[in-house]
């Protein structure tokens, strides 16, 4: 039987899912700590990836470099498999394997802290933006938080306390020992509880034995969307070594459909810079290290935040199965609400997004209730090419409009060839009417929703015009 093996704040765990005192193959994280190792510093509140209070450091050793690498997490969101062949360091770690208490005095010391339900997960956060070396400001401090809720003491003393840390002189790196990481073969796992399981594939050839095996199992990689919930036999892709790669070539980049949001960030952000404000709007770091580019457009949501930059770029869905691969324009992708192009035995690959057309403007943004953390209500994504001051050529995609993300036809065809100019955009919003007919939700009304559509249609105007200098 196999056994799930990994490292919880320096000690060795493994875990038989056959003995009936283990834990569910469902479990998450959390749950496990707080349950069966009585670890009560991982605060569960939101337990859906919301507020951060179970955030957890997740540690690894990179195949490529040997380095090890430090990654946040929502304990609530993670399924216990995941920990396979992985270090999992807590709020109660020694100090010799994560070293927060600077962090913990700067707390106390600027009353970063009341009723102490967020702490835990801030005082991680806090020490992953430390760890990654970010700027020490109050904009780049906001980001690495936003992922982290808190009700009580206000936002001002815990950003105080972490600025603080900027001239402590103890503050140094390396003054941690190296974690260890359990030996696991390279090979397929697969841990099994009665009718339940869950497998770990390596590669795509483990992966489609798997799904003839398993044909049942739902297939997942960050368990942050539809898969949530879902406490049946599961496929865990989040290993596959091909959905992992990453190629640049003359002509575009490539994304492995396994890339992390976090991942696709670092690696648009020399080619797409306009790209790294929207993608930093996209639920919180904790989140974008667990979410897969992959599961947010697979999923077919009408509000998938990816979909309206791939269709802004003319981007191309890469499928591949045992009959092999076939190249998909991601405008045919999403065929119907949470419907895709996918056949029953293929898996999305790879998204290869052509760079930059030079002289062509780029502009995203994303309308949500809150600022961060939070489905958007509208999501946009457009392309716009003017010479002299002709519109030559546009695209405007939208999310949250239609039952699929969808490019916005009659109002591109409006603009096109015409003065690129606030009047014609604010005549060419009323061509939205035209091509989509929103719904009502918990997200907004469709009036709201048409209002923001146009809006954002203005936005682009006002973002193109600041950029090129009224020109």
């Amino acid at each position: 039987m196999e056994l799930l093996r990994f490292y919880l704040n320096g000690k060795p765990r493994e875990i038989d899912f056959s003995h009936r005192d283990s834990p569910p193959l469902s479990c998450s994280v959390l749950q496990y700590l707080r349950q069966y190792e009585k670890l009560t510093g991982t605060k569960q509140v939101c337990g859906a990836g919301d507020c951060g209070a179970c955030t957890v450091i997740v540690a690894h050793k990179d195949e490529a470099t040997g380095l090890e690498k430090r990654c946040s997490a929502d304990s609530c969101i993670m399924r216990l498999p995941r920990l396979h062949g992985k270090h999992l360091l807590t709020i109660e770690a020694p100090e010799r394997f994560l070293d927060t208490l600077p962090i913990r005095e700067a707390f106390l010391r600027e009353r970063a802290s009341q009723c102490g339900v967020c702490s835990p997960g801030m005082v991680l956060s806090s020490y992953i933006h430390m760890n990654n070396h970010l700027p020490m400001n109050q904009d780049q401090i906001r980001r690495s938080l936003s992922g982290n809720l808190c009700r009580c003491t206000g936002y001002q003393s815990i950003l105080d306390a972490v600025i603080s840390l900027d001239r402590n002189p103890d503050l140094k790196s390396g003054r941690e020992d190296p974690l260890d990481f359990p030996q696991v073969e390279k090979r397929m796992h697969a841990f099994v509880q009665g009718d339940n399981v869950y497998l770990l594939p390596l590669t795509l050839e483990d992966l489609y034995v798997a799904r003839k095996k398993y044909p049942a199992a739902r297939i997942a990689s960050g368990f942050t969307g539809s898969c949530m919930d879902y406490k049946g036999p599961v496929i865990d892709i989040s290993r596959v070594y091909e959905l992992l790669q990453v190629h640049v070539s003359d002509s575009g980049i490539s994304l492995g459909a396994g890339c992390s949001f976090e991942t696709m960030k670092m690696q648009m952000a020399q080619y797409f810079p306009y790209m790294i404000p929207y993608l930093d709007s996209f639920a919180s770091l904790q989140v974008r290290n667990q979410a897969s580019l992959g599961g947010n457009i697979a999923d077919g949501s009408p509000v998938g935040d990816t979909m309206p930059l791939c269709l802004a770029h003319d981007a191309v869905c890469v499928v591949c199965g045992p009959r092999g691969t076939r190249r998909i324009k991601a405008s045919h992708f999403t065929t119907g609400y949470r419907k895709v192009a996918l056949r029953a035995d293929e898996v999305l690959l790879a998204v290869e997004f052509p760079f930059p057309e030079k002289g062509t403007y780029y502009f995203a943004h994303k309308q949500a209730r809150r600022k961060n953390m939070d489905i958007s209500s509208v999501s946009f994504a457009a392309s716009v090419r003017v010479e002299g001051k002709t519109c030559t050529s546009v695209r405007l995609a939208y999310g949250g409009m239609a039952a699929v993300p969808a490019r916005a036809l009659h109002a591109e065809r409006f603009l096109k060839g015409k003065m690129f100019s606030q009047a014609n955009c604010q005549k060419a919003s009323a061509w939205l009417e035209k091509d989509f007919s929103p719904i009502s939700d918990v997200r907004g009304s469709a009036s709201y929703r048409m209002d923001v559509a146009k809006n954002m249609l203005i936005f682009l105007y006002e973002s193109y015009n600041g950029e090129h200098d009224g020109r």
